[in-house]
C-alpha cells in the first residue's frame, strides 16, 4: 500500500481527543466535475494499514476511484506517536490528510479520501476539499470529538 512510517518528535504524550472506534463514511463531495469521499476506522499499529486499507476500499467500492489516498496516526506499544500516509497517486494528499488529522487531535485511527477526477483542475481547492472531509469525517463521528 505504499505510505511508511514518518518519524515523529511526540513521546508518549497525552491521549488523542478524537478517534475512531469503529468504521465510518463521510461525507460525499462534488466539486467541478471531481467527487471525493472520505472513509476511516481504528487503527492501532502499524499491521493494521495495510487490511483496513483494503478493507474500506473493497467494501465501499473504491477500486475505480482515480486517487486513494490516506493517512494514520497511532500509538505504539511502548507510547511513542507513529505515522504514516500515502498520497495514492494525488501528490500532496496524503500529507494534507495527516495534517488536518494533527491539527483537531486525531489518533488511533486511519482516514482515506476517494477521489474521482472530473477532467478538470481544482488547484489548491483539492487539499481544502481533502482537510475538509477528514475533520468532517472525524468530528462527526459517534466516538469523534
Amino acid at each position: 500500500m505504499g505510505g511508511g512510517l514518518i518519524p515523529c518528535r511526540d513521546a508518549g504524550g497525552p491521549a488523542f481527543s478524537v478517534t475512531l472506534s469503529r468504521a465510518a463514511e463521510g461525507e460525499r463531495v462534488e466539486e467541478n466535475r471531481s467527487r471525493f469521499a472520505a472513509f476511516g476506522g481504528p487503527c492501532r499499529d502499524e499491521s493494521s494499514i495495510a487490511p483496513l486499507v483494503s478493507s474500506l476500499v473493497s467494501v465501499h467500492r473504491l477500486g475505480k476511484a482515480t486517487q486513494v489516498s490516506w493517512a494514520a496516526r497511532y500509538r505504539t506499544p511502548e507510547g511513542r506517536l507513529a505515522e504514516s500516509r500515502h498520497d495514492g497517486g494525488e501528490a500532496g494528499a496524503g500529507r494534507t490528510i495527516l495534517e488536518a488529522m494533527q491539527l483537531i487531535g486525531a489518533g488511533d485511527c486511519l482516514v482515506l479520501v476517494a477521489r474521482w477526477y472530473g477532467g478538470r483542475h481544482l488547484g489548491g481547492a483539492r487539499f481544502r476539499i481533502y482537510s475538509r472531509l477528514t475533520v468532517d469525517l472525524l468530528k462527526g463521528s459517534p466516538a469523534g470529538g
